[in-house]
């Protein structure tokens, strides 16, 4: 994982996104840990979808505050980092992502309605949970039980799905970075299901 984070490190400053760099240290002195599958390091979820949102940068509305917010999007419901601090960091436009991205925080679970609903109407939010579904999709099948991936599953086609039709109608300039997302989680839920040997996708999106 070094090598992907010196690359990014130094394509970062590349771009003058310093503000994203800063979120890239501020939050690798939290995710220290090991994923669950027991040898890639924790960080390694949030280098390798900053590494594949870097591919569509140019097509963002807001690609500095989407980078930033891949680092810190799991850091206020895994590390109890308080919202306000994230602002004062990193401003109120990253501030409003993480929120919208933290499913639980200090006991409060939102219902995934409403999670998915703050989060349709984000053009970074909407960017980054699909990108982080497709990485949890991706890695899932040597840390989830069979009956897990078929849940995942289900929530990618009721909520994540929907979730980027709505953002794709709102956020008309990203598009195409919606486009890519949703042909990429498409072919894996068509993968795994094969895998698993269960019914093919059949909706709407």
């Amino acid at each position: 994982m070094n090598k992907k984070i010196i690359t990014l490190r130094y394509w970062l400053l590349g771009r003058g996104y310093h503000v994203a760099l800063q979120a890239l240290e501020f939050a690798a002195a939290f995710h220290t840990g090991m994923r669950k599958d027991g040898h890639t390091p924790e960080f390694d979820h949030q280098i390798t979808i900053a590494l594949y949102i870097r591919t569509l940068v140019d097509l963002l509305d807001q690609p500095e505050e989407t980078l930033a917010s891949v680092f810190l999007h799991d850091v206020c419901e895994d590390h109890d980092v308080g919202f306000d601090e994230i602002e004062a960091q990193f401003g109120r436009p990253i501030r409003d992502a993480v929120i919208r991205l933290t499913k639980v925080h200090r006991g409060i679970r939102v219902p995934p309605e409403i999670y998915y609903s703050k989060i349709a109407k984000s053009p970074i939010a909407s960017i980054v949970k699909a990108a982080d579904r497709m990485h949890n999709m991706q890695t899932m099948s040597k840390v989830f039980s069979e009956a897990k991936q078929v849940s995942y599953i289900k929530e990618t086609t009721d909520y994540i799905l929907p979730m980027l039709k709505e953002a794709r109608r709102t956020f008309t300039r990203q598009e195409p970075v919606y486009e890519n997302v949703k042909l990429v989680l498409l072919t894996q839920i068509e993968l795994i299901r094969i895998a698993l040997d269960t019914e093919p996708l059949s909706n709407g999106n």
